[in-house]
């Protein structure tokens, strides 16, 4: 790593400070750090996700930005290098995602980035409230002068009133589309791994299926549900040694650190024949865009989710501008987050037809409910969420093992702990809390999910006699 802390201390330590690129008054252009004009169009611009993808979904949305004849850079999975080149940056007091985001900016700028480029490095969530990631603008300001570095803009959000960032609003929807099928395929390709007759050719077969998929949709030889259902048909017929209801399942939940920190786990249960699925992305995704509303309702003194979610609330507000602007605001998220569930119910189904999807999608509202009824929605962090998954999941049967993920100075991670403690105890499904500081675990935590292993292949045979 002696190259990589030359790089960091040589970048941080720079005498002459250099102009920031900037987005002009009304979001039109950037303006370079040579105070130039720059179109969005240029061709010298990349976007650069910086937090992890799984491969499909990253190669999906790459080929997506292609088409519109733009670039996109997006982070692989954290690991070892990514938050070594945080440690550089961060104090170690911020929260995973906070260090994973900060390291895959420094590597981006190391490994990737050429003198050449106007880079865009986006964030995940833009949102102001009591989570770490409320401090993320502030922090970002001091990374960036730190950092000193050209024709960079760091902490970007596209939405409205950026302009999205001159993305086109179309474009946005459809790449969070697209990391929603890589999430999918990553589901079925788990229930394949521990159901396949021949686990090695079945894998095989399955990565060249799906290349094969993610190929005709970039050529235009297929759309994403032309494509996706040959793809499901042709995956159904891959021998099996056991039906996927019958497979013992466990989840693995607890809100957006999951992206950074879940492979460890993942690959523990699958490594013993148990499914694992990581709980949907479009929970997180709908959180955010959900908080709008969630405010708007508060300040007309309405608590409860599925009344601020009544489209009538949105009729009460004065001729103050400000508010109008808001309940403006509120109309757009909720119009997109309608977007969002039609598309995750449509993929869902057209991808279900491989027999290896196995839990139907669920409202987010729902779940916000559920959630609401021990911890209230109005605390505007990931708590209420993470709860109602919890509740929801039990209330479903269909997971033999419940693993509520978090990071050890995550807040809203340790209060879901806190709240779902005394009610795992009245559940007869396996349950257990996990604090990681990475995407790693340790010995004692790795005894925990050995007992949680067993106790869900004991659950599922219970399970599958009572059905019989």
């Amino acid at each position: 790593m002696t190259e990589i802390n030359q790089f960091i201390n040589q970048e941080i330590e720079k005498v002459d400070k250099v102009k920031q690129a900037q987005f002009s008054k009304n979001f039109d252009y950037i303006i370079d750090s040579n105070g130039q004009k720059i179109n969005f169009n240029d061709s010298r611009i990349v976007f650069v996700d910086p937090e992890p993808r799984n491969p499909y979904g990253r190669q999906l949305v790459i080929n997506l930005y292609k088409k519109y004849g733009l670039n996109i850079r997006i982070s692989k999975e954290t690991d070892a290098s990514v938050l070594q080149y945080a440690k550089k940056i961060c104090s170690g007091r911020e929260c995973l995602a906070s260090v994973a985001i900060a390291g895959a900016v420094l590597k981006d700028i190391h490994e990737c980035r050429t003198d050449e480029e106007i880079t865009i490095y986006r964030t995940p969530i833009d949102q102001h409230g009591p989570c770490q990631n409320g401090a993320w603008p502030v922090l970002w300001e001091t990374f960036a002068s730190r950092l000193n570095t050209k024709n960079v803009i760091f902490y970007a959000f596209p939405k409205y009133t950026n302009n999205y960032l001159g993305l086109n609003q179309d474009l946005i929807a459809w790449e969070n589309i697209n990391f929603l099928i890589g999430h999918y395929l990553i589901e079925a390709r788990n229930a394949l791994y521990c159901v396949a007759e021949n686990r090695d050719i079945a894998m095989e077969r399955f990565e060249r299926l799906t290349r094969e998929f993610i190929k005709n949709v970039k050529e235009g030889k297929k759309t994403l549900n032309t494509g996706l259902l040959k793809w499901a048909k042709e995956v159904a017929k891959t021998p099996l040694k056991a039906k996927v209801e019958e497979t013992p399942k466990v989840l693995i939940f607890g809100g957006l650190n999951l992206m950074f920190d879940h492979y460890p786990i993942e690959d523990f249960f699958l490594e013993r024949g148990i499914i694992a699925k990581v709980v949907d992305i479009a929970e997180s995704m709908n959180l955010i865009l959900a908080e709008s509303t969630i405010r708007f309702g508060f300040k007309k003194g309405i608590t409860n989710p599925k009344e601020q979610f009544n489209e009538q609330v949105l009729e009460f507000y004065g001729v103050d501008e400000k508010e109008r602007r808001e309940a403006q605001r509120v109309k757009r998220n909720r119009s997109t987050m309608k977007f969002l569930n039609s598309q995750c119910k449509i993929f869902r189904k057209i991808i279900g037809k491989s027999g290896l999807l196995f839990d139907p999608y669920v409202d987010f509202i729902d779940l916000l409910e559920e959630g609401n009824n021990h911890i209230s929605s109005n605390s505007f962090t990931e708590t209420p969420i993470i709860t109602g998954r919890f509740l929801y999941s039990i209330k479903e049967g269909i997971y033999d093992g419940l693993i509520n993920l978090g990071t050890f100075n995550c807040q809203p991670a340790m209060n879901s702990q806190a709240i779902i403690r005394p009610l795992a105890n009245k559940s007869d499904i396996p349950y257990a809390a996990i604090d990681c500081e990475g995407p790693w675990i340790s010995t004692n935590q790795r005894r925990l999910l050995e007992t949680i292993a067993i106790q869900a292949i004991r659950v599922r045979k219970k399970k599958n006699i009572q059905v019989d």
